[in-house]
């Protein structure tokens, strides 16, 4: 199969551009700092790469006679699998709070730096108070992080019994007399 990039344009152009608008959003907030403008064609290339990966992956599935839905749900059952086995406060310790709490800091920084009115350069002066604006952005964002990574355990909970079990439906009945 060839890949083509005006496949990969079709299927991921909306994201693509609503990364292309944050990232424009954060030069011109920055002032024209073009470290910003850097991240772009990294995030575009590994997209397309990615997308490359996955199409070659669906085509070898294909010739077994799966779906792109049973791809996605033997990709959730390997992965949920390995995630149950650590166990639910380790699965939202780290990987809620230390690792998606970091990019909800983020989210948080630049909330903060705008409804604060103050810029980089400003905040940046100061040791202390740089310190202490990525201290706190940290600790908001892993606490945000462990709280939707605890909601999340039961969802993709029931959807791994829901995959794995056939017997499913009832086991998530209210009343346990139809079984």
């Amino acid at each position: 199969m060839k890949f083509n990039f005006k496949t990969y344009l079709k299927h991921a152009y909306k994201g693509e551009l609503l990364y292309l608008a944050v990232i424009a959003a954060l030069y011109f907030y920055d002032h024209n700092n073009i470290i910003f403008l850097i991240f772009f064609p990294f995030s575009f290339i590994q997209g397309y790469y990615r997308y490359q990966y996955k199409l070659a992956q669906a085509e070898k599935l294909k010739a077994k006679g799966l779906t792109e839905e049973d791809i996605d749900n033997i990709s959730f059952v390997k992965k949920w699998e390995h995630s149950r086995k650590r166990g639910k406060w380790n699965y939202c310790i780290i990987d809620g709070g230390f690792i998606f709490g970091l990019a909800i800091s983020l989210i948080t920084s630049v909330a903060w730096l705008i409804f604060k009115g103050r810029d980089m350069h400003t905040l940046l002066a100061e040791p202390g108070d740089m310190f202490a604006f990525i201290g706190y952005n940290y600790m908001i964002g892993a606490g945000i992080a462990v709280i939707i990574f605890r909601i999340r355990w039961k969802y993709n909970e029931k959807r791994f019994v829901r995959l794995t079990d056939p017997l499913a439906d009832n086991y998530f009945a209210k009343d346990y007399q139809d079984i």
